[in-house]
Parts: C-alpha cells; sequence; structure tokens
C-alpha cells in the first residue's frame, strides 16, 4: 500500500467514525431508558463508548485550552450542586459534566476529511427526508401514529421520552386535521426535523450545490409544517447567498419553496398563520422566544444574590417553569436554564469554554452561527444529547493538524494525548 493510500484509508475510517456518531444522534434520539424520575436517552450509550475508546487508543486529545475551561465549567457547576445539594440534582450533574468533557477531545484533520465528515452528515439527513416524505404520503392509506410508534415492533419503555411528554412527537398538521407532521420516523419532533434538514439546506447551499439534495432536503423541510427550520434559513441562507458561489443555489431553493407552495403540494397557510405565534401564550413561538424572557424577569425579581450569582442546583428549572404555566405556556430554554441553574458566573463560564470549543474549528461559519442559533433559542438543548453529539462531530472534533515550533515541541493551546498514546 503505498502511502497516499494509507492516507486516503485511515482519512476513510475517521470519517465512517465521525458518520457512526452522527447515525447514533440522528437515529437513536426518540429511545430513552427511565431511572425514577430520570431519563437517559439512547443516542449517548454508544456515542460515548466510541469517543472514549478512540481516547483511550491515543487517536483523540485533549486540547489544552478547552480544557482549563472546561475545569472552570465544571467548578462552577459543582459550586452550584454543593451550595443547593439534593440527590435529585445529581443525574443532570453527572449528565453535564460527562457530556462536555467530550466536547476537550479533538483530532488532527485537514479539509478533505472534514468534507467526508459533512458529506457523510447530509447522506444521514437526506435518508431522513426521504424517511418524512414518505412518512407524509404513508399516512393515506395507513394509521400514521401507529407508524410512529412502530406498529408495536420496538418495546414500548423504550420511548419513555414520548410516554412523559418530554417529546411532542404527533402534532396535526392543523387543528382538527386526520394528517399528523412528518418528524423522518426517528427524530424526537417534527420541529427537530425541521431543523436537521435546515442545517442540511445551509451546508448544501455552502459546500457542495447538489440540486437533488436541495430538493429533498427542501420537501423534508416543508413537510416537518415547522416554523423553526424555516427561521434558520431565513436568518443564515440570505447571508449564504452573499457568496460567489452559493448564490444560484440560495435562488434555486427559494424557487422550489415558491413553486411548491404555489402548486399546492406544500399547504403555505400553515406555515403563515405562525406569524403571529409570538403574541399567544400558548404557543410554541411564545414558548420558545418569549417566555424564557419573561422567566428571567421572574426570577431576578424574587431570587436572593447568591442564587443569581451562583444559581439554584443542577436539573431545578423543570419545577421553576412548572410554577408558571398557570397562566401562560413556559418553555426551559437552554439560556434560561443555564442562568437559572447555575447562575450568572457559572453562565458566564460556560459561554467561555463553548466559545472555546469553536476555536480553529474548520466547519463553515455560518454553520456554527446558525448552530449557536439553533442551541441558544430553539429549545432546551443544554443537556440535549442527541444535539451536542452532532455539533461535537460537525465543529469541534476536528481540528488543524498539529504544528512545531522551532524547537520541535508541539504548541501547547493544542493538545494532549491520551497515556495509551
Amino acid at each position: 500500500m503505498t502511502a497516499r493510500q494509507s492516507v486516503r484509508s485511515v482519512g476513510t475510517s475517521e470519517a465512517g467514525l465521525d458518520i457512526t456518531l452522527l447515525a447514533c444522534a440522528l437515529f437513536l434520539q426518540r429511545f430513552s431508558l427511565s431511572f425514577g424520575n430520570s431519563l437517559m436517552s439512547l443516542d449517548v450509550v454508544p456515542a460515548a463508548f466510541i469517543l472514549i475508546h478512540q481516547f483511550a487508543k491515543g487517536r483523540l486529545l485533549i486540547q489544552y485550552d478547552r480544557a482549563l475551561w472546561f475545569l472552570a465549567a465544571a467548578l462552577a457547576v459543582t459550586s452550584s450542586l454543593l451550595l443547593n445539594f439534593r440527590s435529585a440534582m445529581l443525574p443532570s450533574y453527572c449528565l453535564f459534566v460527562a457530556t462536555y468533557w467530550l466536547f476537550t477531545l479533538t483530532k488532527p484533520s485537514d479539509h478533505d476529511r472534514y468534507r467526508r465528515t459533512l458529506h457523510g452528515f447530509q447522506f444521514l439527513v437526506a435518508v431522513l427526508s426521504c424517511l418524512a416524505v414518505a412518512q407524509f404520503a404513508a399516512q393515506f392509506v395507513l394509521d400514521g401514529r401507529e407508524l410512529i410508534r412502530f406498529y408495536g415492533v420496538v418495546p414500548d419503555f423504550l420511548f419513555a421520552s414520548f410516554d412523559t411528554n418530554r417529546a411532542n412527537t404527533i402534532i396535526p398538521v392543523y387543528d382538527g386535521s386526520s394528517l399528523i407532521k412528518s418528524n423522518g420516523i426517528f427524530l424526537t419532533e417534527p420541529s427537530t426535523m425541521s431543523q436537521m434538514a435546515a442545517l442540511g439546506i445551509l451546508i448544501e447551499v455552502l459546500e457542495f450545490q447538489r440540486p437533488r439534495y436541495l430538493i429533498l432536503l427542501a420537501l423534508g423541510l416543508l413537510l416537518s409544517y415547522s416554523g423553526t427550520g424555516v427561521m434558520i434559513l431565513l436568518l443564515f441562507l440570505p447571508l449564504a447567498g452573499l457568496g460567489r458561489r452559493a448564490g444560484l443555489p440560495v435562488l434555486f431553493v427559494l424557487l422550489l419553496v415558491v413553486g411548491l407552495s404555489l402548486t399546492g403540494i406544500i399547504d403555505s397557510s400553515v406555515f403563515l398563520s405562525r406569524v403571529g405565534e409570538f403574541e399567544s401564550t400558548g404557543s410554541s413561538g411564545f414558548q420558545r422566544f418569549v417566555s424564557p424572557f419573561w422567566l428571567a424577569a421572574e426570577h431576578i425579581a424574587t431570587a436572593p444574590l447568591s442564587t443569581l450569582l451562583l444559581g439554584s442546583g443542577p436539573g431545578t428549572t423543570d419545577a421553576f417553569v412548572a410554577t408558571y404555566t398557570v397562566w401562560y405556556s413556559a418553555m426551559a430554554g437552554t439560556w434560561i436554564k443555564m442562568f437559572f441553574e447555575y447562575g450568572v458566573i457559572g453562565s458566564f463560564v460556560f459561554a467561555c469554554f463553548f466559545a472555546s470549543c469553536f476555536r480553529g474549528s474548520p466547519a463553515p461559519k455560518l454553520l456554527i452561527a446558525a448552530l449557536a442559533f439553533y442551541f441558544v433559542f430553539l429549545g432546551g438543548l443544554l443537556l440535549n444529547t442527541a444535539f451536542l453529539i452532532m455539533t461535537i462531530v460537525l465543529c469541534t472534533l476536528h481540528s488543524p493538524a498539529l504544528r512545531k515550533n522551532a524547537a520541535g515541541q508541539l504548541h501547547p493551546s493544542l493538545a494532549v494525548r491520551s497515556a495509551a498514546g
């Protein structure tokens, strides 16, 4: 085997590992196990095992700057736990520390290897879009609700998040409709299908510009009948269109969406009717974008200074939100969860840690911005392992190849290998 063939083989193998991690995040997120009042999503189990195994084999590195910020974040989280200690906080605390430690791991990569990972992500999202189209069409002859539940093939206890109303999987296209929104069968909610398709469209426009993928991803987004993916595209697709190569793909997507709406294949009134959701206290738009600010105002007005600075403790947001659902619908979004549980100090340190993880990332800057917007505003994703695993693979796992200084030493801000390496 020549040196070039050997390098190509290694790159293909690493891309295969990335795609396996992405498959875990995308296709296992609906399944979980219940432990008392806590749920463990099954996507994190194989993904964490793969990453830890790769680290133990010396194939992954720990970046010094990320590790230092992680230790600071872990200290802030631990302080909040100890100051408010209750045993019910331990599952949330352990999941936080274990999951975000994975963000410190990285591997030297190059542009070609990273593009293979992006290509794999696009393929998986295209598969989900195919399933979303087939799912919507099948409802005209099958019971769509039973289809989502896999007709009893999958044991009911694996749908713990569904049964405890932590995932709203079955949503009619509109009130009274017998048709339900497509979630790609394997995704937790139709909004997740919308978000994944939107990210796929953004990546396709920035990197590949393949019309067949754009058509398929647009169908997946539109048949989810969710506004969150549309919002991602409204914010970031015009910026992508400023690039010389991306202008025509953006125009193609816009014409495709308009054409599908004008022909009646997609009922555009479902999307247009949601424009006023920000003012309706029972709507999804209000829950995602307005209620967190109302909750923050309530918390600032009633909490003591020590709680505002150090937080109320891991996993306490749900109980706080429940006290205000009597007269308006609220959602424990990412930023309000971080602020309430870990305070101003913990939130600041965590933001620094999270920002350090994206430094030097080969991911397109617009993709990083879209994921950051997705993380902060589109739901309670602080401990959403499916989203976090996807973000690790797309943005933080790859880093530029290690460089040596004049003394022949690796750059100290980059990484150390595990003991096995």
